[in-house]
């Protein structure tokens, strides 16, 4: 399997996954961490969202997701569901590659409260 498929089929899986939850969206309303990228022509977001689900499954509580928003589209790109910290890694490392296809990002809101 080619890594170019095996990145497909994760986005593919993490959209599917955040499809499949849609009822559960209003436990995901805290910005983690937010980065606003822009080039001359073009202007992207990242977005990290953590859950707010007041459930008892402690892994859900501690889950995370990474929202990736081009041209008006949002797309969740990655998830977790025991680490926090996996999503902040992954929406840092797209910024970074972001920049170095000549985009500008900011960081627009940093809120480590927790680590996990």
């Amino acid at each position: 399997m080619t890594s170019r498929f095996r990145r497909r089929r994760a986005v593919l899986f993490a959209f599917l996954v955040a499809a499949g939850s849609a009822g559960a969206e209003d436990d995901w309303t805290t910005t983690r961490e937010s980065f606003l990228c822009k080039s001359n022509a073009e202007v992207r977001e990242i977005k990290t969202y953590i859950s707010n689900s007041s459930d008892s499954d402690l892994a859900m509580a501690r889950g995370c997701r990474v929202d990736y928003i081009k041209n008006g589209m949002t797309k969740t790109i990655w998830s977790s569901r025991t680490s926090r910290s996996y999503c902040d890694g992954k929406a840092s490392r797209l910024a970074a590659r972001l920049e170095a296809s000549h985009f500008s990002c900011s960081p627009l809101r940093l809120q480590r409260t927790d680590e996990g």
